[in-house]
C-alpha cells in the first residue's frame, strides 16, 4: 500500500474508500476531521449514509461526551453535537465546522446537544476491527490527528453491501481505496503490543531452555516462547500452533506432537526459538477441532471438515508471532516449517526469512490422509514420502 499516494489524494480533497471484505463487504468514505471542508462534507453526505465523527472512546469520555446505550461489541455511539456558534448545525458547512472544532480537542461545553454530527467512540483496532477503529488508525498512518469523518456508502437502492458500486464510485471520482486489512497490517507493524513479561529457566528432556511469557495487548492470548541461547543474528525459529490432542495427549491423527519434539531437538542442538502459539485446530479452537474429528470419522478430510463447520481451511494468523520475534529483538530467521504460508506471512510483516528448514513428520496409518491433504490442498512441502 502506497500510503504517501493516499495522503496526497486526501490533501486534494478526496475521501478514502475504506472497505471491509470480512463482513459481507462494507465500504465507508473516510476523511480527516481536522481539514473537513463544506465541499468534502457535502460530497460525503451524497452517499446517503449517516455522517459521523470518530474519536477514541477514552478521550471522548475525558472530554465530557457521554455514550448512548449500545450492546457490547457494537459501534459505540455518543451524543450527537453541534458547535455552539453554528446556526442550525445541519448544513455541510456547519457540520464541517463542528468536525474541525471537535478535532481541536474542545470539551463538551463548547457544543450543543443533541446535534447533527453523530459521534462514534473507537476502542482500538486490536479489540474491534471495525470501520470506526480503522478510520482512526488510518488517520494516524496518513499523518493526521486521530479524528475522522466517516459515512457508509449506499447504492441507488439504499443497499450498503454493494462492492461493485463502491469500487465504481471510487474509480469515477478518483478516490483512494484502502482495505481494513491493509490498515491492520500497518497497525501491527507500527505499534508494539506484545512485550516480554517473564523469563525463566526451563529444563526439559530435550535440553535446557528459557521460557518466556508475554504481556499481549494484540490478540490477548497466552503465547509463549521457548528459547535456547545463544542463537545468533538469524536463529532457527519454529512457529508452532498449540495442539492439545497431538502435543499433550499423543494423538496419532496429526503430526503436531512429532513436529514439536523434532523442533525442540533441533533448537536444543543449534540454539533458536520456538514460539508456541495459542491457535488450536489451525485457529478454529478445541471444540470445533474435535467436531471436525467427528466429521472426519464420517469420511471428510481435514479441509472439508473445517469448511463444513463454517471455517476456512486454515484460520491461523501470524501477527502475534511477528510481534513476539520483535520483542525478542529478532528480525531475521531460519524458519523451521514445511508450510510456505508461514514464511510468506512473516515476510509480509518485515521478518526476513533467510532459509526455510524442513521438519520431518511422523507418518502413521492414522495420519497418512491428513498429511496428504496438507500436501495437496494446503501446499505443504513434506520432506518425506506420504
Amino acid at each position: 500500500m502506497n500510503w504517501e499516494s493516499v495522503r496526497e489524494k486526501v490533501l486534494g480533497g478526496k475521501p478514502v474508500v475504506l472497505i471491509d471484505d470480512r463482513r459481507e463487504f462494507e465500504a465507508d468514505l473516510v476523511y480527516p476531521a481536522e481539514i473537513a471542508s463544506p465541499e468534502v462534507v457535502n460530497f460525503m453526505l451524497s452517499m446517503k449514509g449517516l455522517l459521523c465523527f470518530t474519536m477514541d472512546m477514552d478521550e471522548a469520555l475525558r472530554r465530557g461526551f457521554f455514550p448512548l446505550p449500545s450492546k457490547e461489541g457494537e459501534t459505540n455511539f455518543l451524543v450527537p453535537v453541534d458547535y455552539r456558534e453554528n446556526f442550525t448545525g445541519i448544513t455541510a458547512g456547519e457540520r464541517a465546522l463542528t468536525a474541525r472544532k471537535l478535532a481541536q480537542g474542545l470539551s463538551v461545553e463548547h457544543f450543543r446537544y443533541p446535534g447533527h454530527l453523530h459521534l462514534l467512540g473507537g476502542i482500538g483496532l486490536n479489540r474491534r476491527r471495525g470501520h470506526t477503529e480503522g478510520s482512526l488508525e488510518l488517520m494516524e498512518i496518513l499523518g493526521f490527528r486521530r479524528y475522522a469523518l466517516i459515512i457508509e456508502i449506499l447504492d441507488e437502492k439504499g443497499d450498503s453491501h454493494n462492492r461493485e458500486y463502491a469500487l465504481r464510485l471510487a474509480e469515477k471520482h478518483d478516490l483512494p481505496v484502502v482495505n481494513i486489512d491493509d490498515v491492520w497490517k500497518e497497525f501491527v507493524k507500527r505499534k508494539q503490543l506484545i512485550r516480554v513479561y517473564a523469563n525463566a529457566r526451563f529444563p526439559t528432556k530435550y535440553g535446557d531452555f528459557r521460557i518466556i511469557a508475554f504481556d499481549n495487548e494484540l490478540d490477548f492470548k497466552e503465547h509463549v516462547a521457548v528459547v535456547k541461547e545463544p542463537y545468533g543474528e538469524a536463529p532457527l525459529v519454529r512457529v508452532h500452533s498449540k495442539c492439545l490432542t497431538g502435543d499433550t495427549l499423543a494423538s496419532l491423527k496429526c503430526d503436531c506432537g512429532s513436529q514439536l519434539s523434532n523442533a525442540l531437538r533441533m533448537i536444543a542442538q543449534e540454539g533458536g526459538i520456538l514460539l508456541y502459539m495459542d491457535q488450536e485446530g489451525r485457529g478454529i479452537g478445541l471444540k470445533d477441532k474435535i467436531k471436525a474429528y467427528e466429521l472426519q470419522d464420517k469420511g471428510f478430510d481435514t479441509v472439508e471438515a473445517n469448511e463444513a463447520l463454517g471455517h476456512r481451511a486454515d484460520e491461523r494468523t501470524y501477527e502475534a508471532a511477528f510481534q513476539m520475534l520483535r520483542a525478542l529483538g529478532v528480525s531475521k530467521v531460519r524458519l523451521i516449517t514445511n508450510n510456505p504460508a508461514k514464511a510468506k506471512a512473516l515476510a509480509e510483516f518485515g521478518i526476513e526469512v533467510v532459509e526455510t528448514v524442513p521438519i520431518p513428520p511422523e507418518v502413521t496409518e492414522h495420519n497418512r490422509l491428513y498429511l496428504k491433504v496438507k500436501e495437496e490442498k494446503l501446499g505443504h512441502r513434506l520432506p518425506v514420502e506420504v
